[in-house]
Parts: structure tokens; sequence; C-alpha cells
């Protein structure tokens, strides 16, 4: 019995085997149509939906920055602004809080306390694309929230 030799050689983002035991070369090529996922730190995460449903504020989207270096959080729940410390020690965890936020009289808050239960409630994340999804200790149920990441500023 005799022995094949297979050679890898690296190209843009893809490998080729250069020879198999029945001769002919084979493409193993990476789907370059896949998305690549948004960073959790340093980008301006806006809320799209909450519990499920898309998020229900009329006024100024609510947004969540988690600021890399100095471990701290900050945003505004549509009316309030919001800030504090935050923990992520694994991949696909994460701890916000204690939050401080502003007290401005705003006509209803029912939404923005929901809002800001969920970010007191995350224990996990998950990063798909460019959807930051926050979910409970229990993972078993929907996200909390999910965000979308928003445009970089030029």
């Amino acid at each position: 019995m005799g022995w094949a030799a297979v050679l890898l050689v690296p190209t843009a983002c893809s490998y080729e085997l250069a020879e198999r035991p029945t001769g002919g070369p084979v493409d193993a090529a990476v789907d370059k149509t896949a998305p690549t996922a948004a960073p959790l730190r340093d980008i301006r995460w806006e809320l799209s939906e909450l519990s499920g449903k898309p998020a229900p504020f009329s006024e100024q989207t609510p947004f969540l920055v988690l600021h890399d270096g100095r471990a701290r959080a900050e945003g505004r729940a549509s009316c309030n602004k919001f800030s504090g410390p935050y923990t992520a020690p694994a991949q696909g965890q994460l701890r916000l809080g204690p939050l401080v936020t502003t007290r401005s009289a705003c006509p209803d808050l029912t939404a923005e306390a929901a809002f800001f239960q969920a970010l007191n409630k995350a224990r996990h994340y998950r990063i798909r694309g460019n959807t930051l999804s926050l979910y409970p200790a229990d993972t078993l149920g929907g996200p909390l929230a999910q965000f979308r990441a928003a445009p970089r500023k030029k």
C-alpha cells in the first residue's frame, strides 16, 4: 500500500488540497458571504426588541455602549440616561450594574422600566452578525432584549 502526500496551501480565505488518494484537487472554500460578528465593546447597540416584541419607544431609540478598557456601560433608555460598571468574565457572559440613571420627568416610564429590568437580569449574551441578544441566567427562553449595531459615524 502506498502513501499519498497531502499539501495544505493557504490562499485568500480558502484552502486547496493539492493531492489526495483519488488524484484531483479538492476545494474547501470558506463562505465569504457569512456576516462577521460585531465586537461587543465600543459599539453603539440600539434596542430593536424587548421581550420578543419590537422596541416600544416612540421618542428616542434606547441604546447601550460597553466601553473597553474602562469596563463601563452607558446609554439612554429613551428618556433617561444611565451608566455603571459591567463585567464580561468569559465569552458569552455579561453582567451590567449596578446602573445609575437620571430621573427626568417622562410621560410614560413603563417601557423604560422594562428596559432597565432586562439590563439588570442579563447574564449572557450572543452576537450574530450585527445583532446583540441579552439572556437571563437560565438562557432557556428567548432573549430579554435584542440590539442592532449602529453604523459608525465618520
